[in-house]
């Protein structure tokens, strides 16, 4: 693996064998995806005490509950018995969390509060729930399950304002969807940092978003769209991602970039699907690019959010779930229909389930070579210069 690693040669994709070999996936879930803060989702799908959801990837399931004192935690969802899973449906409400293969129950806090026909001896205390690591974003749950989690705090402060601005305490979960993709995690990861196929593969979003332009038309454009923008919203690019990010930080990055004109959001027509968010006042034609960690990204347009979510679920196979964020007042039928808010990505993604399972037949070819990245898959060398290093576990 580090020969492999070594080999790489910049200005290049990788060898076929970083997309195929079980050995390589193990690794990557130690030292990168074991490591990370991945979306898990919104403070709005546990609005009670006791409602749960759970976040599941790779080998993992996190039950994902509100405390019956409001908090937000997260439990690996592992009886710490013989291990069964203790939660089998993927959200519900509990009193308790009773494992159903010998009855041991937690609390939601995750202690041992009751094991039948135990030995005097044993400690109910010592055998509690393993926790995952949380953080709140906003309303937005991310989860860490590495001991000692990246810190978000150069993030919380450098974009305060832009969560201030878009109202990220004030938004509510208004739809989600799950595309299983057979192929390597890395290529969907790879197909979102760029826009090269935006223009040949994405005829709607292309219609709508200016970074599928030709660089010197996108340039242009981002210039004009700078100097006239609303000052009320951020513009100032932050770029602490992938092989920029702060030692011990998790790797994050905001911008704001141009729609074509006459454009006010991600939708059929480019028209307002949903109440503008937060301190938003009117469409500057703009929308914003945020991404925290290596698996979670975010599109915020005036009037809704959306996120993107991808997750290994083996070597050669993944998930990219997708979720629709609109302000927390908003009502469904008379703010905002949901197939017009989630028609451009939902049609958006079922093409690129498309492109990414093509492109993993191809690298799977014994014909297939690493080949030469253009001027618009420079954030996609970032993704695998970062990739490469945090794999020899650095």
């Amino acid at each position: 693996m580090a020969e492999l690693i070594a080999d790489y040669q910049p200005g290049y994709s990788m060898e076929h064998r970083f997309y195929k070999d079980p050995e390589i996936y193990e690794t990557e879930v130690r030292n990168i995806l074991l490591k990370h803060w991945i979306l898990a989702g919104h403070v709005s799908q546990v609005p009670n005490p006791g409602d749960f959801f759970l976040f599941e990837f790779d080998r993992e399931s996190v039950i994902v509950i509100r405390t019956r004192e409001g908090e937000i935690k997260a439990h690996l969802n592992v009886c710490r018995h013989r291990g069964s899973h203790i939660c089998l449906e993927k959200e519900g409400n509990a009193k308790l969390l009773t494992c159903p293969y010998h009855a041991w129950s937690f609390d939601l806090d995750g202690n041992l509060v009751a094991a039948r026909l135990m030995a005097d001896d044993f400690d109910k205390s010592k055998n509690g729930l393993h926790a995952a690591h949380v953080a709140l974003v906003g309303g937005l749950v991310f989860v860490c399950l590495a001991d000692e989690p990246p810190s978000l705090d150069g993030m919380r402060e450098d974009l305060a304002d832009v969560f201030e601005t878009f109202g990220f305490d004030h938004m509510k979960l208004a739809a989600s969807k799950t595309f299983p993709i057979a192929a390597n995690w890395k290529l969907a990861v790879e197909n979102y940092q760029e826009c090269y196929h935006c223009t040949p593969s994405h005829q709607e979003y292309a219609k709508i978003h200016a970074l599928a332009l030709a660089p010197e038309k996108f340039g242009e454009l981002k210039k004009d769209f700078l100097e006239t923008g609303n000052s009320a919203i951020r513009t100032r690019e932050s770029s602490f991602y992938f092989d920029r990010a702060k030692p011990g930080e998790e790797g994050y990055q905001y911008g704001r970039n141009p729609l074509l004109r006459g454009m006010k959001s991600g939708s059929l027509g480019g028209e307002e699907v949903a109440p503008l968010l937060g301190k938003i006042d009117r469409h500057d034609g703009g929308a914003s690019e945020f991404m925290v960690g290596p698996l979670s990204f975010f599109l915020i347009y005036n009037d809704h959010m959306v996120g993107y979510r991808f997750v290994p679920n083996s070597h050669d196979s993944c998930s990219c779930d997708v979720f629709w964020f609109v302000r927390d007042d908003a009502e469904e039928g008379r703010d905002y229909d949901l197939e017009k808010l989630t028609w451009l990505w939902d049609i958006t993604t079922q093409a690129d389930e498309e492109i990414i399972v093509n492109n993993q037949k191809g690298v799977d070819s014994h014909y297939y070579a690493p080949g030469r990245l253009s001027e618009m898959e420079s954030f996609e060398q970032s993704f695998l210069n970062w990739y490469l290093t945090a794999l020899k576990g650095e």
